[in-house]
């Protein structure tokens, strides 16, 4: 027979559950609580229980998200009088209400002329209460390793926040002479580059574009192919790989040209 699930109260589960939730390393899922509290003391609990009592000690340890975003002002301040030369902005609604962030540490502003005048850019959602992306640049350094540039918080990937982001990421940074921008196809990144960074040139990342072949169902030899196509040096050599997929797979083949070869592949990229 099961145990009565009502002694299983919040405060009983989150007390068990607390250490886990302080360790990093450590995901704690509703599913996890719910087989944590089976075996050390038989009781069956409901998943939305298990789930308010990871919200219940997550907000012990870390405050609220509404206790968070009121100290952001705050911990910029703290960010850039630890950090020299530290770049921090937010943007707040006419009602108080926050809509974009940015801060660039002041370590990797003065480090940025000495990496590749290459930047990356791409964005992640956030899956807490509030919602909204979280976006990130980042370059390539003297010993090839990755170098982050900044960050960024926007409700949304759209042409509004992306503007404001890269104006952000121009006042922090600047620009350098041949600069080349990378991303995904999002068509907001692309308008807004153009707009803010209107002398740099603005490439699509050939990840990306696999990732696009593969949710597609292409073949994995049409795949190798495109691969080839987009990393050889030389324009000839480039049409040919081409050439060889639109004779295996003609529909691939025009996907790819929808997005000029300039923009994606080695061969074509302009000589800047």
């Amino acid at each position: 027979m099961k145990a009565d699930q009502r002694h299983a109260t919040l405060k009983l589960i989150s007390g068990y559950i607390i250490d886990n939730l302080r360790d990093p390393s450590f995901e704690v899922t509703p599913a996890f609580v719910m087989a944590e509290m089976q075996k050390l003391h038989g009781l069956d609990i409901g998943y939305h229980k298990a789930w308010h009592a990871i919200q219940l000690d997550s907000a012990l340890i870390r405050g609220t998200p509404e206790e968070n975003y009121e100290l952001l002002s705050s911990y910029l301040y703290i960010m850039r009088s630890k950090n020299p030369r530290t770049y921090t902005n937010i943007k707040i609604e006419d009602n108080n209400r926050f809509l974009y962030m940015f801060y660039a540490y002041g370590s990797s502003i003065a480090c940025w002329n000495h990496c590749r005048p290459v930047i990356v850019v791409d964005a992640t959602f956030f899956k807490s209460k509030f919602r909204g992306v979280l976006m990130i640049s980042v370059s390539k350094d003297a010993n090839n390793q990755i170098f982050p540039l900044d960050f960024g918080i926007a409700e949304s990937e759209n042409n509004n926040s992306y503007e404001w982001y890269f104006s952000q990421l121009r006042n922090a940074i600047g620009s350098r002479e041949n600069l080349i921008f990378l991303s995904d196809r999002h068509q907001a990144i692309a308008y807004d580059i153009a707009k803010v960074y209107p002398e740099s040139h603005h490439g699509i990342c050939i990840y990306h574009l696999e990732q696009n072949l593969k949710r597609r169902k292409v073949k994995s030899e049409v795949i190798k192919l495109f691969q080839s196509a987009a990393r050889v040096y030389r324009r000839k050599e480039f049409d040919l790989y081409m050439s060889d997929i639109a004779k295996v797979d003609k529909k691939t083949y025009d996907y790819l040209m929808e997005e000029p070869p300039e923009r994606w592949a080695r061969s074509c990229i302009p000589r800047r």
